[in-house]
């Protein structure tokens, strides 16, 4: 399962472990590879995504490429 890591605001980042992270007019939520949902931000909360592929990552995804996924904005 991918492994991610979320830069969050006021706060160290989190890594979590899951299938998939999404987004819609804000909100960022983790879903398991079954789609139950297993972590979730509020907006405002969270600033970027990142899947890591480097030494902590899944073997299958390892690599030395780092690249932001995801972006957020803060709330007005």
């Amino acid at each position: 399962m991918p492994i991610w890591t979320v830069q969050v605001t006021d706060r160290e980042d989190e890594t979590i472990e899951a299938g998939l992270l999404t987004t819609e007019s804000g909100p960022l939520v983790a879903l398991s590879e079954d789609g139950l949902l297993t972590r979730a931000w509020a907006p405002g909360q969270w600033r970027a995504v990142r899947q890591l592929t480097g030494v902590h990552a899944h073997p299958a995804n390892r690599s030395d490429e780092t690249d932001t996924l995801l972006s957020g904005r803060p709330c007005r």
